[in-house]
Formats: C-alpha cells, structure tokens, sequence
C-alpha cells in the first residue's frame, strides 16, 4: 500500500509559501490585518465578508484552507458551514475564528467538523501560520488515504473489513472450481459460515463493535481452513469456504470439526463477555448437482437455522439461545450476554445533563450494574457520546458513556466513580 499520506501526516516541516486561506469575516478590517499578517508568511488570501460572496470565491478558486468567523453578521458560522459542506463535495479545510474563547465553542466546532479553533484576540503570526500548517497536512493526509482507498476498491480482490475475497472475486472463482470439477469428474464442497448474531451485536453495542467481532471471526477463519482451499465474503455476515481439493466425507467432517472449535470463542467487550458459536452448513458437488442447486441448498439450510435461532431468542433480552437449548453441533449461533458486574432490574426516576444545554432531561432507569445503566427516554433524543445522569433526586451526579442507543432506550457505562 502506498504510504504517502502517513509520510505526509508525520511531516512538520511542508511550505506555505504560494499556498491560498480564504479569510471569511464581515469587519474589513481585520480581515485586512489577517491579510496583512499572513501575507508576511508569503501566503495568498482571498476575502469574503459573507456567504454571498465566500460561494463566488470558491466558485471560482478553491483555496487551500478557510478561516471562517463564528458570527457574520446575522449569519452563524456553524450552520454556514454545513452549508458548504453540502454544495461543495471537496471543501477545504475550515478553521473557525471566534472572538468567543469559551471551551464550550471550541468543543461543538470540533463536533461540526472544523479542523481547528483559533481565538480572534492577540492573533500571532507563528500561532496562525502553526494552525493553518498543521491543518493542510491533516487534510492533504485525508484527501491521500480516501483517494487510495476508492482506487483499491474499484480494483479490490479483497473485502476490505475481512480481508477475505469479495463476493465477486469469490463467485469467479467457484464458477472456475464448478467447470473444472464437472470436467474431470470430481467433486468439492462448499461450506457456509455465518455470524448469525452480527446486526444484533450491531444493534445493541454498536456497529464498530460487530465489526470488530466479525473481523477476528474471518481470521480465525483464515488460519483454520487449509492452505489449498479458498474463502470469501458472502454477504454481510456469512462466508462461503470451498475446499475443491482431496474432498471426502472423513475430510469434510474434520474440516467442520475444526471450524466449529475455532471459530468458538468469547469476545470482551467493556462490560460485558459475548460468547460466539457459528452457524456451519456444508454442501458437496455430488449430492446437490450444478453449483447454482449447491449455493441454494445452503441459502435454504442457513435460513432453517436462523429461524430456529429468532424462535428461540429471550424477548425479554437480546441473547439468542438460553443456555443448554440447542447443542452447538447442531450448527447454530449462540451468542450469550455475560456481564461482569450483576445486573439488577429496577425501576428509578432520572434525569440527564449535558454540559452543552441548560435544560435537564427527564428518564427512567430500568436496570443497573456496577458498571453501568440501561435508561428509558421519554421520547427519542439524540444525546452526545458522553453526558451526566444523576439517578434519584438524593444520587450522585455521575459521568456515563453512551454505549449504544435503540430508539428511546439507551445503554450507558459508568465512567467515574460515583461521587
């Protein structure tokens, strides 16, 4: 892989000079001072003192950074800037100028997506020639990493979260497997491994962490099937593994043995142990015919399994199998909370603060732990990663962790001691 941008990201020491800042304010006359100041640093500026005319600007010139004033006027710099964000696809880099130096500003223009805060008062020139360096590097970084990876993935062998092969490369590749076996008159098997509980991994703790459980998933596939054989991403949650060579049934049942055991595992996640059981199907040349008959024989089993899975599943939690249900040779995902700390089910009166907002708002505790909470809203919010929740009128005021959000219940783990 090419590492430009790596190089580029480390680098300190890349020239402004010839490079372009657009200065955005609606007082000419600092804009006039910014200009002047950066024009010492042999940096090109363009002006514009409102939206208007900042469109026309990068209409015509698209700069290399743009220092863009918190007020313009009756204009808010926030929502200017998601403007722009949406009616240009490749913006640069927008630093925001504030004459408000509180870290509560500073904190939601990093949440909005701004590269970086500069306070308007005593403006330096090494200050602003730091930041708008440090700036065009990350982004210069940025524009490097996506531009590699979209032509890696128009190009791509490989799903680029597994490291398996994409279901197009793996669809020539079993068309290939099924004509030369019908040629010579052999046989392969095609097995179907499937992490059945992923979207409700994603959708309790999060999709980053279904994806990392489903990433160590495929390499404890990798170093299980053999080096002969080859496996690829199928669909979201499932692989399809053909063996092709030396194919017997004393073959095909250790192969499944093996899988079975390795791909058995449990996952730690911060409050929870997630215990993992994959779902395995096989299918051989001999027994289903032509490979479209062996890729729907699979489909059919696999939809069987899951099935027998959701009609098993706790409705009162999102375990999939209650202990002992179903062996786990019968192929199936069982996937278990196992918590830590012991959960107790409880029903108290809350209310949540969020640093930003002046209002509290209102909640219910329905279960708690020592390390964490899952709270009931009274209608659907959108709340930040991090806020505070004070249980009972007479509790502690406690710092929490939003770990994942489903409508109006949330998770939350405990970040602080309760104080």
């Amino acid at each position: 892989m090419n590492v430009t941008y790596d190089k580029a990201a480390e680098s300190s020491d890349i020239t402004l000079n010839g490079r372009s800042v657009c200065i955005v304010d609606d007082d000419h006359l600092y804009r006039g001072h910014l200009a002047a100041l950066l024009g010492q640093a042999h940096i090109r500026t363009m002006e514009a003192g409102d939206s208007f005319t900042l469109v026309q600007v990068l209409e015509k010139e698209m700069p290399d950074c743009i220092l863009l004033d918190y007020n313009l006027d009756a204009e808010n710099g926030f929502r200017l800037h998601e403007q722009l964000k949406l009616r240009f696809p490749h913006l640069a880099p927008v630093v925001m100028l504030s004459a408000d130096e509180s870290q509560r500003t500073a904190i939601k223009a990093f949440r909005m997506g701004f590269y970086d805060f500069l306070p308007k008062r005593n403006l330096r020139l090494e200050e602003i020639t730091a930041i708008i360096q440090k700036t065009i590097i990350r982004h210069d970084s940025e524009t490097a990493r996506y531009d590699e990876v979209s032509a890696l993935r128009k190009n791509a062998l490989f799903d680029d979260l597994t490291g398996m092969y994409c279901r197009d490369e793996l669809d020539t590749k079993l068309a290939h497997v099924a004509k030369s076996a019908a040629k010579l008159r052999t046989k392969f098997a095609i097995f179907s491994i499937c992490l059945a509980d992923y979207q409700t991994i994603g959708t309790n703790y999060g999709i980053a962490n279904a994806d990392e459980i489903l990433r160590s998933f495929a390499g404890k596939i990798r170093t299980t099937i053999r080096a002969d054989d080859f496996c690829g991403r199928f669909d979201e949650d499932s692989f399809r593994y053909v063996m092709d060579r030396n194919v017997s049934d004393a073959s095909i049942i250790e192969c499944q043995r093996r899988l079975t055991e390795k791909l058995t595992f449990s996952h730690h996640l911060k409050s929870v142990e997630l215990q993992i059981v994959p779902l395995i199907r096989v299918s051989v040349s001999s027994d289903h015919g032509d490979l479209a008959q062996m890729m729907q024989s699979l489909a059919e089993q696999q939809q069987q399994q899951l099935d027998a899975l959701r009609a098993e599943s706790d409705p009162n939690g999102w375990s999939a199998l209650p202990d002992g249900s179903l062996p786990a040779s019968a192929g199936v995902a069982e996937v278990k909370e196992r918590r830590k700390s012991v959960r107790m089910r409880t029903l108290k009166p809350a209310f949540i603060a969020v640093e930003e907002w002046s209002s509290k708002i209102n909640c219910t505790v329905r279960n708690i732990s020592d390390g964490g909470a899952r709270i009931r809203l009274e209608q659907p919010l959108a709340l930040p990663e991090y806020f505070l929740l004070k249980i009972t009128r007479s509790g502690p005021l406690r710092r929490v962790r939003k770990c994942w959000h489903i409508n109006d219940e949330i998770g939350v783990e405990f970040c602080d001691e309760a104080s």
